[in-house]
């Protein structure tokens, strides 16, 4: 459309087509991009307070949350975000650098936390050439200073760490026991429960999961709510025994 010679070669039919499917990408850029601005901004905002910190870090949010700032960094700051180039971007509620800062700042918030070290290492939008890159941006940008700066940038290292660990953690528990693996991603069980109604444990992130969208239980379609699962303790005890032991042989110990 922005070159006369090509736009003029085509028919009136294929300008029109093309014209609304301009308009209609349009509209629906300006919604998404307003949209993402009011809630990385609300994120920010929220936590400032460390009791509503502390609510992100849940088990049930803070995957979620990690995964969401994660992808918004990629498309800021991946292969193709700093090249991004937009015409009249204003008129768009594109704000790229504001945007970035906003979300820095979250992440800086929550650098401290273990839960969400691990939470970003185990995101499948996580490289560490992101979150150095990310960093690199924010210093060159000047968008964080103090304090805030050297939060985000100790983020990085810490997840990096947090990822190796992940690796050699995958290793220690693939000969695990059948009763530490959930039955229904046949994954380690980082937090296991019990459902009263079928009498079967599982993670706590798959069936808060699968709670979302169905009130039951999977087992048996029996009526349940995520209140009344019960901490599978004594398990626990037994698969972080188990760990501790496997972790001893690895290290010599």
């Amino acid at each position: 459309m922005a070159n006369p010679q090509e736009w003029g070669a085509l028919s009136e039919e294929e300008r029109e087509t093309i014209s609304e499917r301009h308009d209609e990408n349009e509209r629906k850029v300006k919604t998404a991009l307003s949209l993402c601005n009011s809630v990385v901004k609300m994120l920010g905002f929220l936590n400032t307070d460390s009791d509503i910190r502390n609510m992100f870090l849940l088990p049930d949010m803070c995957s979620r949350l990690a995964n969401m700032l994660l992808f918004v960094l990629n498309k800021l700051v991946g292969s193709r975000g700093l090249d991004l180039k937009v015409d009249n971007p204003e008129s768009y509620n594109f704000k790229p650098k504001e945007m970035l800062q906003d979300l820095c700042v979250i992440f800086s918030s929550f650098a401290a936390a273990d839960e969400f070290q691990v939470a970003c290492a185990k995101s499948g939008y996580y490289s560490p050439d992101l979150m150095n890159k990310s960093v690199k941006t924010c210093r060159k940008l000047g968008l964080l200073v103090g304090d805030s700066m050297e939060l985000f940038a100790l983020l990085a290292t810490k997840v990096e760490d947090a990822a190796k660990d992940l690796v050699a953690d995958e290793g220690l528990i693939e000969d695990a026991p059948d009763e530490f693996l959930d039955p229904l991603t046949q994954e380690w069980m980082a937090d296991p429960v019990l459902l009263p109604t079928s009498d079967t444990i599982v993670d706590r992130s798959t069936i808060s999961q699968h709670l979302l969208n169905d009130a039951t239980d999977p087992f048996n379609r029996k009526e349940l709510t995520i209140d009344e699962v019960v901490p599978a303790s004594e398990l626990k005890e037994k698969m972080e025994l188990w760990l501790d032991e496997k972790k001893k042989a690895r290290d010599g110990a």
